[in-house]
């Protein structure tokens, strides 16, 4: 399998009201304008800005370094994974002590639980809004970011012909004690991941699943590190990005976005209520809505994106993903491991 087709391989309220007024279709791209002279003015007047963030460090500093060269700005960054992030930042916001201008993480979770801590998006503040497809637009974040959820494999262990293709495919009697589960107990989106599975193929698939003697992980990271060392053939639910590191080093593993249904994680940007730089945050986040950044963010790290559905900006394309969901009720919860045997 050549480089070129591994990578392939890996591979809204406010919104609807304002883009059905506005005339904006769904599949339309971010080409993105040029903020005006003005608000540009007034941005640098403020002196810089920080983001709160957890995805990758390569795709935080293209950023940056894309806004940077674009308007003049320098911005800085503090990185955790999720919960600790949003830990810190409801901290902050309880002591009245917030430094955070904007906020980047890899759920909806925070934006809807806590829509106090962020503001409302306006068009007349942020006209890049009115370009991005109106269904992942909210009111007060965008998800930038659409990560398909995929089977990591090993390229050594698993023939071409052999690679599952859809989310029925892995409960195949040739794939059991060979399959390395992350496991659903560990974040609300990879439950959500068990859920939306069921809904599809019914209890009965989940339970056969769980019947293929799968050993668990406690993340997709290690997951494609032990897939990588051909431990197992199969890991999932997982993203690209765990193993695109792995395959930058020649490693034997690869991954596929996977089908029916196609799922996807979500990526938000928003800007911070209390935000000590809000004018510099509006502007940042007008300006992640262009096509600049769009292909900075991409080429950072090869991902997935609302303003490239298509994969013409040098983004995996993935059109009409599934958002992943992370509300499950205790009794649900209960319910889905049950089948599982977990």
């Amino acid at each position: 399998m050549n480089r070129n087709m591994r990578v392939q391989t890996l591979g809204v309220t406010l919104g609807l009201a304002l883009s059905a007024s506005l005339g904006i279709t769904q599949s339309a791209l971010a080409q993105g304008v040029r903020a005006s002279d003005a608000a540009i003015a007034a941005a640098k007047a403020e002196g810089g800005f920080l983001l709160y963030a957890s995805i990758s460090d390569p795709q935080i500093k293209a950023l940056l370094a894309g806004f940077e060269k674009d308007y003049g700005i320098k911005g800085d960054f503090l990185r955790l994974v999720s919960t600790p992030l949003i830990q810190r930042f409801s901290a902050a916001n309880d002591a009245n002590s917030n430094d955070a201008d904007a906020f980047l993480d890899s759920s909806p979770q925070v934006f809807e639980l806590h829509p106090e801590w962020f503001l409302k998006l306006d068009a007349k503040e942020i006209p890049n809004v009115t370009r991005w497809p109106a269904r992942w637009v909210s009111s007060n974040a965008v998800t930038i970011q659409t990560s398909g959820s995929v089977i990591q494999f090993n390229t050594d262990l698993v023939k071409d012909a052999d690679i599952p293709k859809t989310w029925a495919d892995v409960v195949d009697p040739k794939w059991k004690g060979k399959i390395l589960l992350t496991d659903p107990r560990i974040s609300d989106t990879y439950l959500g991941w068990v859920d939306m599975l069921e809904k599809r193929y019914g209890a009965d698939f989940i339970q056969k699943l769980g019947a293929q003697d799968v050993k668990l992980t406690q993340s997709g990271a290690s997951g494609a590190q032990l897939v990588a060392a051909g431990a197992h053939h199969l890991n999932f639910p997982a993203y690209s990005s765990f193993s695109v590191p792995l395959i930058e080093k020649k490693a034997p593993i690869s991954s596929r976005i996977m089908a029916d249904p196609v799922l996807a994680s979500q990526t938000s940007l928003a800007v911070a209520a209390k935000a000590p730089h809000p004018k510099t945050a509006r502007l940042f986040l007008d300006w992640v809505l262009s096509e600049s950044a769009v292909r900075a963010l991409c080429a950072a790290l090869p991902v997935s994106t609302p303003g490239d559905e298509d994969g013409k900006l040098g983004c995996i394309a993935l059109k009409d993903p599934q958002p992943l969901p992370w509300k499950t009720t205790p009794e649900r919860r209960a319910q889905l491991l049950k089948l599982l045997g977990l």
